[in-house]
């Protein structure tokens, strides 16, 4: 048996950026000389020991009062990125290291600065921020933080200059207010044309690791299908459920060892023989010998469930009021029911059934009572019983994240948004409780975007139709589709429908490209595609679609959002609006059901998304990314991601030469 239990999600995050450093505030040491009486000096330490500064014999000095360069400001932002680039990834789609290729592909990224040379320090980081900032706001954003020729990376940063960088990891969705954005947040204060000296940068980015490692940024949004029931993170997964600091008896040395190979994963069959053997005796820590038999992987899961509920009349025969043991054991049911549920769904009703039973024994609206009723909403959801579950979210969503969060992304499945608002204006977190201060007002601006849905599909959907009806442009593109590379240039001719492209690929069977050229007949729906191998014109028919991302980008920006569900999010970055589209992928599976593609039935869709890039002075799209993903019955994994830049002031006048159509040598 797999487990599945959710632990900590933001722990890469975690570990990335709160890894052991060279200090220790509690233990006196210092990593520099010169912070030692500074006000920022925890923010400091705690910056060393998430890996944002460099410390040791080469830095014996941080000078928190000097005034911070832009090239250093920028290298924290890339390390802060490093370690919370999940974050981003809905809005980004940048997988790791993914920032080395400026498209998908081939090409290597540039910067447009002069003076920031690539044998520097300053220039990786620089490189990559300037990356991250393309994909997100568009071509050359880095342009509006830092416009010109010249970077001048030596040059202190302002305020807003570091704010219109910082803004990346909040929804912000306009440039222009990201000074007033990163200040309601807390990260910097002062005036917007102060110098930002170090101490100041390394308490912001002290705050801004607090916000990452708490919530993503659109909280709402489960963009894979995979977020949502949400339960609460297991920090501890794999406790004694009681105290053993020198062993009295043999049977708690053996129980303690039979958990620490459990939680070492060096388990075997005599482990849990051993389990079974201490069930037999006096030993008093039933909690704890159920709920890790209920982990053996040669045991059938119906089995293991049965130790599971086991475990949890331990715990209420132990008459103990434990609320953090009862998430574990409740956690645990839920995991296996998970398992049981993958092959039949009727088994969540079943396992919702059992698990109902322990409710009356707990007080209601007690913290015990959150523990369990998390774990029976969640059970709820995936029995369909949506209003019941909501129901009792309902009842603790005010001081309960998962809970607020599973009634607002529910009542927003239900299109009952000023609900959902409602629900939220009756949540009021103690300042202390800087989770749910965050998270409320994480779900303000989410449910304030969501209102705005059918605005920015208009939006979209215009300027789509704009770039349909553009009698001729040109596209350069790169892409990958399952391991194959391609860079291209197509020109489009609308008054002929004809479109040629000229490029090339990269199999990654062979060391050496090929040639890409192809002329597209849409009238008469033929493509003729050049075969380097036998050095001939090919014709093959275009009127039927080999894939589902086909028949997707030819559905109506309004089709998609009505039939399909897809979710919008609008961003404004100097003369760019970004609109992003995520389609989830149950309703793409249920949709294409009926589809005839080439490549057979769809199966699932683990991911699809789409950012579009358009100029607001002439409505027109300058810039396309997507990624998706999708798996066929064939079980062929297709991954597809590219980059298409538009140039519409290329007059593109084509038809099909004769040597072409007839399939000659050229």
């Amino acid at each position: 048996m797999q487990k599945l239990i959710r632990t900590l999600s933001s722990g890469l995050l975690v570990a990335a950026l709160l890894t052991p450093g060279v200090a220790s505030a509690a233990g006196g040491f210092l990593p520099y000389k010169d912070i030692g009486t500074h006000w920022a000096k925890a923010s400091i330490i705690r910056g060393v020991q998430a890996g944002l500064f460099a410390a040791g014999a080469d830095a014996p000095m941080f000078y928190p009062n000097r005034e911070m360069t832009r090239a250093e400001f920028v290298a924290l932002m890339d390390r802060l990125y490093n370690g919370g680039q999940y974050q981003l990834y809905p809005l980004t789609f940048l997988s790791e290291h993914a920032e080395w290729s400026k498209g998908e592909g081939f090409d290597e990224p540039y910067l447009p600065y002069k003076d920031v040379d690539r044998l520097t320090w300053m220039y990786n980081p620089t490189l990559r921020v300037s990356v991250i900032l393309d994909r997100l706001y568009g071509p050359n954003a880095i342009q509006e933080v830092f416009p010109g020729e010249a970077m001048n990376p030596n040059q202190p940063i302002t305020r807003e200059e570091a704010a219109k960088l910082m803004q990346m990891f909040t929804m912000s969705p306009d440039s222009a207010k990201a000074w007033e954005e990163v200040k309601a947040w807390g990260w910097l204060e002062g005036e917007r044309s102060d110098k930002l000296k170090r101490g100041e940068a390394a308490a912001a980015a002290d705050r801004m690791i607090t916000y990452l490692v708490q919530d993503t940024i659109l909280p709402l949004l489960d963009y894979d299908g995979q977020k949502f029931p949400m339960v609460p993170e297991i920090e501890e997964l794999f406790p004694y459920f009681a105290t053993y600091t020198i062993w009295s008896t043999t049977e708690e040395k053996a129980y303690v060892e039979a958990v620490d190979a459990i939680r070492n994963h060096e388990d075997t069959d005599q482990t849990f023989q051993v389990l079974r053997k201490l069930l037999g005796t006096s030993f008093d820590n039933r909690i704890g010998l159920h709920f890790y038999l209920s982990w053996d992987p040669e045991t059938e899961i119906s089995a293991n469930l049965d130790e599971a509920m086991s475990a949890i009349d331990a715990y209420f025969a132990d008459k103990v009021i434990a609320p953090d043991t009862l998430r574990l054991l409740s956690a645990n049911v839920y995991d296996l029911a998970l398992q049981l549920g993958a092959n039949d769904p009727q088994q969540f009703a079943k396992v919702l059934d059992r698990l109902s039973t322990y409710e009356a024994k707990v007080k209601p609206d007690s913290k015990e009572w959150e523990a369990l009723a998390i774990y029976l909403g969640a059970l709820e959801i995936r029995s369909g019983q949506t209003e019941k579950a909501l129901s009792r979210y309902k009842q603790f969503a005010a001081a309960n994240p998962e809970a607020l969060l599973n009634a607002c992304y529910y009542l927003h499945q239900d299109g009952r948004l000023e609900e959902a608002a409602a629900l939220l204006a009756t949540v009021k977190p103690n300042a202390a409780d800087t989770r749910m201060v965050q998270l409320g007002k994480l779900l303000q601006q989410e449910l304030a975007s969501l209102q705005e849905q059918t605005a920015i599909v208009s939006d979209l959907g215009y300027s789509l139709r704009r770039l349909d009806s553009t009698e001729s442009y040109q596209v350069k593109g790169e892409a990958v589709l399952s391991g194959f590379t391609f860079k291209y240039t197509q020109e489009i001719d609308q008054r002929s429908q004809i479109s040629k492209l000229n490029g090339f690929y990269q199999s990654p069977q062979k060391l050496v490209s090929d040639k890409l050229s192809t002329y597209t007949d849409g009238r008469k729906h033929i493509q003729y595609s050049y075969d380097s191998e036998s050095q001939k014109w090919e014709q093959h028919k275009t009127d039927k679609l080999d894939f589902l991302h086909e028949w997707v980008s030819a559905l109506p920006v309004a089709e998609r959002a009505k039939t399909l569900h897809a979710r919008y999010f609008k961003q404004s970055f100097g003369e760019i609006d970004v609109i992003t589209e995520w389609i989830p992928g149950a309703a793409l599976e249920e949709k294409s059901a009926s589809l005839m593609l080439e490549r057979g039935k769809v199966k699932h869709v683990p991911l699809f998304m789409n950012k579009y890039y358009i100029d607001r002075a002439s409505d027109r799209v300058v810039k396309h990314t997507w990624r998706y993903e999708e798996i066929y019955s064939s079980d062929e994994y297709v991954a597809y991601s590219g980059t298409d830049r538009y140039d519409y002031a290329a007059n593109v006048k084509l038809s099909i030469p004769d040597e072409v159509r007839k399939g000659v040598t050229p």
